[in-house]
């Protein structure tokens, strides 16, 4: 991130808070795919998701980024590929992306357990955005 300038950041919402990604570790975004439970999976692991016939892996963002939210289903889901294989991050809303430039990146105080996967945190308007680490985030 930020090798040649600004980075384009795919901005999303889970519950009540905002998030950013580099877009370009983000492969594709969907509609929120009909989910088929795995039996003793770990919390974070909503299911299975069938994506143009490929079964992947769909993570829930709320469990990975520590947000309380409604029990709402999710409404799009991020598809990534990483080693060779394609996972999926169940979040409610997506946005348009966002030039950030790497000054713009502030220090996340006192993140907790999302403290490794948060790079900073970026303002745009009255919206904090937390710009997530594509690589600890998969």
């Amino acid at each position: 991130m930020f090798r040649d300038g600004p980075e384009r950041v795919l901005v999303f919402r889970v519950g009540a808070e905002q998030f950013g990604v580099a877009l370009s570790a983000v492969r594709e975004v969907v509609d929120a795919p009909e989910v088929n439970r795995v039996p003793d999976a770990a919390p974070s692991l909503l299911g299975v998701a069938l994506v143009r016939g490929e079964l992947i892996p769909l993570y829930d963002a709320r469990v990975i980024l520590g947000v309380d939210a409604a029990t709402a289903a999710p409404g799009a889901a991020l598809l990534f590929s990483t080693d060779g294989r394609r996972v999926a991050l169940a979040i409610d809303d997506v946005f348009d992306p966002v030039p950030v430039e790497e000054q713009e990146l502030r220090p996340m105080p006192g993140a907790g357990a999302a403290e490794v996967i948060i790079r900073g945190l970026i303002r745009r308007g009255h919206d904090l955005i937390a710009v997530l680490d594509d690589a600890a985030l998969l």
